[in-house]
């Protein structure tokens, strides 16, 4: 499992920056997701699954719809990415230095190529568990 710590920014109301230690997951064996845990206390985390693809793409570009939004903003030298997370009615806004992440992100690539996640899939079994069920 490859990970990357980092220390993110919540952003509650307008002006007011929380920074909160994430730490990003990166599995071979789950290569299409990254497990993202955000934690507010060292005993509690939140814990979500978010498209490799999706958090690559936000770092240059608007990306995602739904539950999990991705952008980049910044001007002059001083790049972020913003990533908004909502879930029952509840959201939260955060906001990284997408750097370290684009260097990770690449990383994962080089374990998993993009566009090859599935074809080390057995899609025989994948086929009989769905029929067991």
């Amino acid at each position: 499992m490859r990970s990357l710590s980092l220390t993110i920014h919540t952003i509650p109301e307008p002006k007011i920056r929380v920074p909160l230690k994430a730490e990003f997951h990166y599995a071979v064996a789950d290569p299409l997701t990254v497990l993202v845990e955000l934690h507010a206390s060292p005993s509690d985390a939140v814990r979500w699954v978010i498209s490799r693809d999706l958090l690559f793409d936000g770092t240059t570009e608007p990306s995602g719809l739904g539950d999990v939004r991705l952008w980049p903003s910044g001007s002059g030298t001083r790049r972020v990415m913003y990533m908004k997370l909502e879930a029952h009615g509840t959201s939260c806004l955060l906001e990284m230095d997408p750097e370290p992440l684009e260097k990770w992100l690449l990383e994962t690539f080089a374990l998993v190529h993009p566009g090859t996640e599935l074809c080390d899939v057995d899609w025989h079994a994948v086929t009989a568990g769905l029929m067991s069920d």
